[in-house]
Order: C-alpha cells, then sequence, then structure tokens
C-alpha cells in the first residue's frame, strides 16, 4: 500500500552521462522501488535544478533525503535549507572526500557531512580521513560496498574493434577527466608495445573534461595499439568488457573503481594505482597488482602478458572476490536495513 512506503527524495549530482554516480543511483532506485519504497531522482546537472527541488519539496512530503557527492548535497542544502528538516543519508563517492574535502569547497562539504544522518562510505580506509576533520562523524559512517551489475547487451567480436586473436586487449573504462591519469596507461603501456606488437589498448568513456580529452586523444592519434572508444551506454558495457584480457584502473584518486570490478566479474585480472579507493580493493598478487608509476605498470602489465596461465587464474580469483565481497544483493540489502533505520517513518 502507498501509504507504508518510505517516500525518498534521491540526489544525483549527473544523469546524462555513463559516469560513477549516474549509474549508481539510477541502479538503487531501479532496485529499490517498488512495495517498500516511492524514490524520486532529481539530478543536480539540470538546469533549473534549484527551482525543481524547491518546487518538488513543496509539493511534496518525503521520509529521507539521499544524497550523493558532499560537495554536490552541500550546494542543495544551501539552495533548498528545507531539506535539513528531513533525515538524510550522504553516500560520498570519492573526489569530495580525497579532493574537495581539502579544497575550494571544503566548508561546503563539511556542511554536509554535518548535517547527515548517515554518511555511507564504500571501503574502511574512508573512515580515518573524516575521522581526523571530526571525531563525532564515527557513529554517523556506514561502510556499504557497491554492487556489480551488468545488463546482458549486445556482444562484439573484436574484429569490430580491429583486434586479432592473439592479441593482449588491456581495457581501459574511465570517463576523461585529469584525475583519472589516463596518460599513465599509454606511457606505461608504450614501453611494451615497442618490443611486442600484441599490446592494444581500449580506452572507453565519456569525455568529461574537453581540454584533457584533447590532449589524450592528441596522443594516440596517428598509433595503430591505443583505441578510444567513446562513451558506451551501460547496457553494451558486459558485452565490451568481455573482449579485454585485463583491466586497468590509472586514477590519482577514487571512491571504488566501479568499470575495472565490473571487468574483473567477468573474471579479467587488474592493474590498479595505489591511491585511496583502490587501496585495499584486492591482495597483491591474487586479483592482480598494485602500481605506482609507468614502470610499475609496465612490469605488471608484462607479467600478465608473457603467462596466460597467470592471467587465467588472477582472472578468476577476480571473479570470486565481485562475488564475496561485491555483490548487488549485499548493497541493495545493506540500504534497505539503512534506509528503514535513518527514515522518519511514522
Amino acid at each position: 500500500m502507498e501509504s507504508t512506503r518510505l517516500k525518498i527524495l534521491m540526489l544525483t549530482p549527473y544523469s546524462s552521462v555513463q559516469r560513477g554516480n549516474s549509474l549508481t543511483t539510477s541502479r538503487l532506485q531501479h532496485f529499490l522501488s517498488g512495495a517498500d519504497y516511492h524514490i524520486d531522482r532529481l539530478s543536480l546537472e539540470n538546469r533549473n535544478w534549484e527551482n525543481e527541488l524547491r518546487e518538488i519539496l513543496f509539493r511534496h512530503s518525503y521520509d529521507l533525503v539521499h544524497g550523493f557527492h558532499a560537495r554536490f548535497l552541500g550546494q542543495a542544502l544551501h539552495q533548498a535549507p528545507a531539506l535539513s528538516a528531513i533525515p538524510i543519508i550522504l553516500t560520498t563517492t570519492g573526489t569530495d572526500i580525497n579532493c574537495d574535502l581539502y579544497g575550494y569547497y571544503r566548508n561546503v562539504v563539511i556542511s554536509a557531512l554535518e548535517l547527515s544522518r548517515k554518511i555511507v562510505i564504500f571501503n574502511d580506509d574512508f573512515r580515518l580521513p573524516l575521522e581526523q576533520v571530526s571525531p563525532i562523524w564515527s557513529s554517523k559512517l556506514v561502510t556499504i560496498p557497491q554492487g556489480i551489475f551488468l545488463e546482458t547487451g549486445p556482444k562484439p567480436t573484436r574484429q569490430e574493434f580491429g583486434l586479432e586473436e592473439g592479441d593482449c586487449v588491456f581495457l581501459l573504462p574511465s570517463g576523461l577527466r585529469p584525475i583519472k591519469n589516463i596518460e599513465l596507461a599509454i606511457d606505461a603501456l608504450q614501453i611494451l608495445h615497442q618490443a611486442d606488437p600484441r599490446i592494444r589498448l581500449l580506452i572507453i568513456g565519456a569525455v568529461l573534461d574537453e581540454h584533457y580529452a584533447a590532449w589524450i586523444l592528441d596522443r594516440i592519434q596517428g598509433r595503430d595499439w591505443p583505441r578510444y572508444v567513446g562513451e558506451v551506454v551501460h547496457q553494451d558495457m558486459l558485452g565490451l568488457l568481455d573482449l579485454g584480457d585485463v583491466v586497468l584502473n590509472t586514477s590519482h584518486s577514487e571512491g571504488q573503481p566501479q568499470a575495472a570490478l565490473e571487468a574483473m566479474s567477468l573474471g579479467k585480472p587488474c592493474i590498479l594505482t595505489a591511491v585511496p579507493g583502490n587501496l585495499n580493493i584486492i591482495q597483491e598478487g591474487q586479483e592482480g597488482y598494485y602500481v605506482r608509476d609507468k614502470n610499475e605498470l609496465a612490469r605488471a602489465a608484462q607479467n600478465l602478458l608473457d603467462d596466460p596461465v597467470l592471467r587465467q587464474q588472477m582472472g578468476q580469483n577476480a571473479r570470486l572476490l565481485v562475488e564475496q565481497k561485491f555483490s548487488l544483493n549485499q548493497e541493495l540489502e545493506a540500504y534497505r536495513k539503512l534506509y528503514l533505520q535513518t527514515a522518519a517513518h511514522p
């Protein structure tokens, strides 16, 4: 019955492009809406989101607000102070804690953290930086890893992307913006490609910073081994990721390397930069490798290139890791419990 359902307003920074926040909020809205929850989702990239938000709050009564990314939630609270009268759950997503908390938007981020009843982090490594800012936040922190979900879609062939069966394909699923450090993969794999022409790199993701994207595209122009695939709708990611042999995440910082974990769920070993958000996702040498510079990345890639048996075993370990620690059902159940605990429901 409608009267028994919790009514939730979900605030997402983005919804129109294939990036972490848009995919996470879409996934949660889809799977949690139903008999127990009515979820409205508002994107703060809408041109008139401020007026939309105030209108929504005027017309509807919500039991709970679920915001994503502390900076964006803080901006929403500034534009619509009435939000603070509703119980708030904040899911931090990476750059808000790794970057914004220490930069220009620090006060906005802190305001959002203070006004939230519960603060979701993707792994326990984010506890320390938050507790260092305010020890009293410790009781509000809840660790909920993101769940992995890949829709079944088209299954392209390697030939469609100019790949041969003997190629070793490194996947880099990432939006093009400076924090993603795409150049690290290009520099490292260039070292290997000079000696082994089997190396291929597929960069998959939306242009999120035009100047940075232009620089990356200029760097790979005229080369036959790296290819920018572009933005791919999430429904098509399973088939594309399945073409690869190894998945990379080269970010300067992360919330959770979601796209890499998606590939790992398909049995792909990983190479991740040793940065906040990536650290403690895998066991070094079991599901993949951690690297700190282009030389370490090149050595890790060489190990996987030279040893197909190792590549297969690490891929199997990666698949098992995702099944055990990053399942969709675990994520959904954790949010169901958190919603019930937090909402002011009569």
